[in-house]
Parts: structure tokens; C-alpha cells; sequence
């Protein structure tokens, strides 16, 4: 061999090896990628977009996230998962998800554990972002991290080395040591969902969660002087939003996935999206989170009939449930209360479930396809139909997707999408067969049913029943986790029947029973089922309350549903179901729960809101169905039509804190500028509100006021909209 060529390969083998040398540098416990980062002592410093992310390199922990501004530090995000019953990091208790009811949420049991010993195998930077794997046992969780929209987002996989199935059962997301915040003055809360309201952390103690009644998508903590808002979306599977604070003293938040299923070698799983946005100096504390939602691609329906809706009237031909039923009228006979119901200013009807059913439970369907005979069958449906689009009414049908008892035809038919446990047996629950709502051949029955009535009967909408989703599938379609069939399942199931109306001619109107304010519905959903909203006010009553404090509060949580929903997500606005008057909560109707006076005022104020008022059958005449309370025809009436006259559906809200009993708003137009005051007393006193200048036009009212010297005096209970000339 020539000499110098000899040399020239010695040097360039030793150039190569001092290259490789130089990329990747092995710490204690794995090895990190240079490329992308900057080297900092222990840490290493990722930038992108004019984010700086440090991350431990010893235990591949990001410690802080700096923008031009703000910076957020913390001890890290640790994602720990439930496997063969513990918990792989052991900073959760153990409890199985299988005894879940479909509107439960996972039990978030934090535990007072120093992180085991784990593996730092790699940092890695990526084209989007970087990732860090973590080893422990024969377990790794891979963290990817991504920087956009002022954001650093973290997702996890969850893999195995084990060529044997194992069994996961439930995974969380831990935001742990907040730093910059003193325990004693610091607070959080869950807009949109409650409890509401801001809670303080001193209430609690170490390691004690406070959580959210629903899958609350935002945690805000905050003092008097700054604040951070963490997001958390799964669009597979519901979950536990809580707050907790450590032995230092430090704030934490935790959000625990629902995920059940199995993975092995070859098969890992993926878990949800967790968002730390830097807040904006100067900025409201809630003013970026519904872009932040738009900008992750989230929004309203595209095809949607919900801008003809205004007000909506729940009932049965057969009369209420709280009552048993005791009418008995068929549809045909049932289609003579409608001049009523359109009098009074009602869009929509929403039928409780007319179809085939068992006994007296309505919510226990034989059989979809097939109108129920007591109710006159699919004629007298069509008929009913019929006369409510000749009175301007839409139509809805109740339906309940959940499946028939195990013991009719349609269900031993199709005991293949029957959800199925562990060891092969089917899902029952409400007496019923679970059906997985993510199989395929139920997803196109489903679109079928649904444009079945659409062009046989001109049906326009429906109410799904227990849109959340249902049971685990452990037998589910391949590429699916047991998980799956719950909230990605609700969402599947809402997609169908908004095809079926869609393929049967119909602009879809849909009103999923979902109450989890989670974004991954909005694309599908018309009108948000508003059941935080019924729960805020229930809880307020309960909570010994002045009149003033009931009405901030009421104020505040409106105010951040608001700014933290999807872009233009109409809302539906009531102060009970047939739930409500039955089985949960007080089992009360909102007269005897309230008092007459105050539930009036509570009405006035969801009815004149933005959104959509709805109202049970017999809350406008109780007397019919031999219940308690005064006849309010003529109050809805009334409120209905002030509703239709001075209160546009596109009129923006901005909420009021009054310091009184006296709760208030503007609604108004972003382009115009027209505006309306509203005020509502919501207390047993008169009250006086001064008002601005040219504010002194009353446009509509129920009950007595008084006008004086730039002051409105209101009677106990009463409501006014007012004309505003000064755009708010």
C-alpha cells in the first residue's frame, strides 16, 4: 500500500472516531444526540420557534421553558402507567378501571414515592422537536417533545421488551414542582368544568388531589401576580384532571387517562397530548386558550343546522319520567300540544326515545329501526313531524346507542359488537349489552338508521344518549385499544349519525350527551350538552352562598367556559333533564330546587345568555303532570320572546362581576357594535344598578323595575334588557 495513502486513512478513521466521539456523549445513564441542542453543564438547552427548553440530561427532565418574556420551571413531567396492578414509577396507588361505569372518571390516588431507579437510554433531537427514553425495568417511556404556538406539547409511547402481552390500566401525566409560587396565596381551577371557581391549595394537603367532576381539558394555576395554564387532550379515552401540591410546597397537576388494553414488543401504545403554554405578558389569563384550540385545528361544524336554534323543548307522548308516564297519548294525539310549544317560542322538539322499547324504560331500545306501536308507529311519527315543521319546530329523536338487554333478537343478532371483558364476556351496562361503538359494521348501521328517518319520516336531528362513549372492548378492531370505545367510541358514534342525516338530506342537528368539555368532540357536535354549567349552579345553591357571591361566581364560571371552548361552540342551557328530575343530584324539578322566584331569575339568566335555552316537559306547566309549582307558560312566553326580538344567536357575551345580587351582561355585535345590558336580580330584595350613559332604554322586562336619576331599581327576581349605545 502507498505510505501516504496509509496515512490518509489513518487520519480520516481518527477524524471519524473523534466525529462519533463528539456526537454522542454517554452520561451515567444513556447517551443524548448533540445535534439540535447546546450543552450546559448538566443540562441541555433545545431552542425552536424562540422557545428555550432545558433538560437534565442525569434524569431527562425538563426544568424550564423560557419565551421572550415568561418562563415556566418545574421539576418535570413524569408519565407513569398502571401495569400488572401497580404503577411502573409507583407515584399512583393501583386501582383497576374495570368497575367503571361509562360516565366515571379513573380514581387519581397520588403517592408519596421518590421516583425509582430508572434509565435515561437516549435524548434525541427530531425535525419537530426532541425526545427523551426512559428505561425502567423491561418497560420504556419515550416523551416527544414539540415546540409550536408559544407551547412546549409532550406525548408519550409506552413500550415493552416483553414478547408477552401485558396489561395496562390507566396512565397519567405528571406535572410536578411548579416553582414561583407561594402555597399560601396561589390557587387553581378548572374552567368549564367543576368544582368552580378558583380553589386554594392551602385547602388541601400534600399530595391530596383536588379534581375535576369531568375531563377538564385546562388547569390554571395562578397568584396575584402571574399565572400558567397547563392543557391536556386524549381523543381516545376520558380522563382525571387534579391539582396537588408536594412536600416542597411546590403546585402539581396530574391528568389521568382512562387507557386500557395490552401491549407487547411489538406493539406500544400512545397516550394523549400534554400542552405547557408560556403565558403573554400583559394578556388575559384565559385570552389564548380558544385560539390555541383553533390553532391545533379544532373547531365547530362546518355543516350545521344549530344556527336555527334557538330554544329547545324536551318531551314523551307518554308524559314524564318523573311522573311514570301516566298520559299515554299517541304521537298523532301527542302533535296537539305543539301550537303550544311553538307559542311559546320553541325551535325544537326533542323527543325523548320513541322507538321499540322495554316495559316503561324508553331508554331501553328493542330495536331502533322500529317505532314503537304504543306510540302509533312510523305513521303517526311522520305525522307528528309533519305538524311541528308546519309550526316552524324541528324534530329530534332521543337515540340510545348503547344497545338492547342481552336477551332480544337485534342483540344476540349482533353479538359481535358487543364490547367483551378480559375473559371474553359480554359488557353490560343499564341492564343492557354494551355495543363497541368504534365497529365498523355498528358505525354503518348507524348511518343507515339515521338516514332511514331522515328521508322516510323528514326527521331533522337527534339527542344521542351516552355520547361519552361506552364499556372496554378488550376484543376490539385491529389498530384499537380497549380504551377506544370510550371517548373515542362517543365521538365515532356521533360522526355516523351525523353522515346518516347528512346522506338523508338533512344539515345535521345533533346534541350528543357528552359532558366532557374535551375539544376532540367539537367537529361533530351542534350544541355542547352543558351539564357543567346545570352542575355549577346546583353546587352554588348548595354552598350557602349570598346572593352576591352566587352571582360572581355564576359570572366567572360563564366568563371562562367561554374563553376556554372551541371558537364558536353553541352551548345548551338548562336547569334540569329528565335526569335530573329522577335519579341524580336532588331528583328535583327546578321550582321546587330553587323556589319559584329564583328559578325564574335562574331561566331569565341561561335563556338570555349566548347559547341555547331548554326547558323539560312540565317545567311550563307543572299541574299536568300533577307536580308542584306555578304555571309558567306565560314566563317563557315572555322570555322566549325578548330572546328572539333583542338577542341575536350571533351576539357576542361579555360577563359583568357586579359585586350584587344583581347578575349582568352585554351581549353584542363584534362588527356593528350593537349592544344590549341585561341584568337580572337574582335575589328575594329590590336592587338598584346605576347604569351608564344612554343605557336607559328598556327593550323588554319580566317583573317590576323603576327607572331614576341613571339608576334601574329591580323587584325581587326580575330581568330587563336594556339598549347599550357604548360598545363594550
Amino acid at each position: 500500500m502507498n505510505t501516504q495513502l496509509h496515512k490518509k486513512i489513518i487520519l480520516s478513521i481518527c477524524i471519524l472516531f473523534l466525529f462519533e466521539v463528539e456526537a454522542a456523549i454517554t452520561c451515567s445513564s444513556g447517551s443524548f444526540s448533540k445535534k439540535g441542542f447546546q450543552k450546559d453543564g448538566e443540562n441541555l438547552v433545545y431552542s425552536s420557534d424562540g422557545i428555550s427548553v432545558v433538560i437534565n440530561k442525569n434524569t431527562g427532565m425538563v426544568t424550564q421553558i423560557s419565551g421572550a418574556d415568561t418562563s415556566l420551571s418545574l421539576e418535570g413531567v413524569v408519565v407513569d402507567a398502571g401495569l400488572d396492578e401497580k404503577y411502573l414509577f409507583e407515584q399512583l396507588g393501583y386501582k383497576s378501571l374495570d368497575s367503571l361505569a361509562t360516565y366515571e372518571l379513573p380514581l387519581l390516588w397520588l403517592k408519596r414515592k421518590e421516583l425509582p431507579d430508572y434509565a435515561v437510554t437516549s435524548i434525541t433531537a427530531q425535525t419537530d422537536g426532541f425526545t427523551v427514553a426512559i428505561g425502567i425495568e423491561d418497560y420504556t417511556v419515550t416523551y416527544h417533545y414539540r415546540i409550536s404556538n408559544q407551547a412546549l406539547s409532550v406525548d408519550a409511547s409506552l413500550s415493552t421488551s416483553s414478547k408477552e402481552p401485558v396489561l395496562v390500566n390507566g396512565v397519567a401525566f405528571l406535572v410536578r414542582g411548579i416553582e414561583g409560587y407561594s402555597l399560601s396565596d396561589t390557587t387553581f381551577e378548572f374552567p368549564g368544568s367543576t368544582p368552580d371557581g378558583r380553589i386554594p391549595f392551602s385547602d388541601s394537603s400534600h399530595y391530596r388531589a383536588t379534581v375535576s367532576d369531568y375531563s377538564a381539558p385546562v388547569v390554571q394555576i395562578a397568584d396575584a401576580s402571574h399565572y400558567h395554564n397547563i392543557l391536556f387532550v386524549n381523543e381516545v379515552e376520558k380522563w382525571t384532571s387534579g391539582c396537588y401540591f408536594d412536600e416542597a410546597e411546590r403546585p402539581c397537576a396530574a391528568f389521568l387517562s382512562a387507557a386500557e388494553g395490552y401491549i407487547s414488543a411489538d406493539s406500544p401504545m400512545e397516550i394523549g397530548t400534554l400542552y405547557l403554554p408560556l403565558p403573554k405578558t400583559g394578556e388575559d389569563a384565559y385570552a389564548s386558550v380558544s385560539g390555541f384550540w383553533s390553532a391545533l385545528g379544532y373547531h365547530t361544524p362546518e355543516n350545521s343546522a344549530a344556527d336555527t336554534l334557538s330554544a329547545v323543548y324536551s318531551g314523551h307522548p307518554y308524559g314524564t319520567m318523573d311522573t311514570g308516564y301516566f298520559n299515554q297519548l299517541t304521537l298523532g294525539e301527542y302533535a296537539q300540544s305543539l301550537q303550544d310549544i311553538a307559542d311559546m317560542g320553541f325551535s325544537a322538539v326533542w323527543l325523548l326515545p320513541v322507538f321499540q322499547h322495554t316495559g316503561d324504560n324508553v331508554y331501553e331500545p328493542i330495536d331502533q329501526g322500529l317505532i314503537d306501536a304504543r306510540y302509533g308507529g312510523l305513521e303517526e311519527a311522520r305525522a307528528y313531524i309533519e305538524e311541528a315543521h308546519a309550526q316552524n319546530i324541528k324534530v329530534l329523536f332521543d337515540f340510545v346507542p348503547h344497545g338492547p338487554r342481552p336477551v332480544y333478537p337485534f342483540a344476540k343478532e349482533h353479538e359481535d359488537w358487543v364490547s367483551k371483558d378480559q375473559n371474553g364476556n359480554n359488557r353490560i351496562e343499564w341492564e343492557c349489552v354494551s355495543f363497541d361503538y368504534n365497529h365498523p359494521e355498528y358505525y354503518d348501521y348507524t348511518i343507515d338508521l339515521a338516514k332511514y328517518y331522515a328521508e322516510t319520516i323528514d326527521l331533522d336531528g337527534a339527542r344521542i344518549d351516552c355520547s361519552m362513549g361506552g364499556l372496554p372492548n378488550y376484543f376490539s378492531a385491529a389498530g384499537l385499544r380497549a380504551s377506544a370505545s370510550g371517548l373515542q367510541g362517543g365521538v365515532n358514534i356521533v360522526k355516523a349519525i351525523r353522515e346518516g342525516f347528512a346522506a338523508g338530506g338533512k344539515t345535521p342537528l345533533l346534541l350528543p350527551e357528552n359532558f366532557h368539555p374535551s375539544p376532540a368532540y367539537a367537529s361533530c357536535t351542534d350544541v355542547f350538552y352543558d351539564m357543567p354549567l346545570y352542575r355549577c349552579m346546583y353546587s352554588l345553591n348548595h354552598a350557602g352562598l349570598s346572593d352576591a357571591e352566587y352571582v360572581s361566581r355564576l359570572a366567572h364560571f360563564l366568563s371562562v367556559e367561554q374563553a376556554v371552548s372551541v371558537a364558536g361552540q353553541k352551548k345548551l342551557r338548562f336547569l334540569g333533564n329528565h335526569d335530573t328530575v329522577t335519579w341524580t343530584f336532588d331528583a328535583e324539578r327546578a321550582q321546587t330546587l330553587y323556589g319559584t322566584g329564583r328559578a325564574k331569575a335562574l331561566w331569565m339568566a341561561i335563556g338570555w345568555i349566548d347559547g341555547v335555552l331548554y326547558i323539560y316537559q312540565g317545567d311550563e306547566d307543572p299541574a299536568a303532570y300533577h307536580l308542584e309549582g306555578e304555571n309558567l307558560t306565560d314566563f317563557f312566553t315572555q322570555l322566549l320572546s325578548a330572546k328572539e326580538s333583542f338577542l341575536p344567536q350571533d351576539y357576542a357575551t361579555r360577563y359583568l362581576d357586579t359585586q350584587t345580587p344583581v347578575f349582568a351582561f352585554y351581549r353584542y355585535d363584534t362588527e356593528s357594535g350593537d349592544a344590549r345590558l341585561v341584568l337580572i336580580n337574582l335575589s328575594d330584595t329590590t336592587q338598584s344598578y346605576s347604569l351608564s350613559e344612554g343605557e336607559d332604554s328598556v327593550l323588554a322586562a319580566i317583573g317590576d323595575y323603576s327607572l331614576a336619576d341613571g339608576a334601574l331599581s329591580l323587584s325581587p327576581y326580575a330581568g330587563v334588557i336594556l339598549q347599550a349605545e357604548v360598545t363594550p
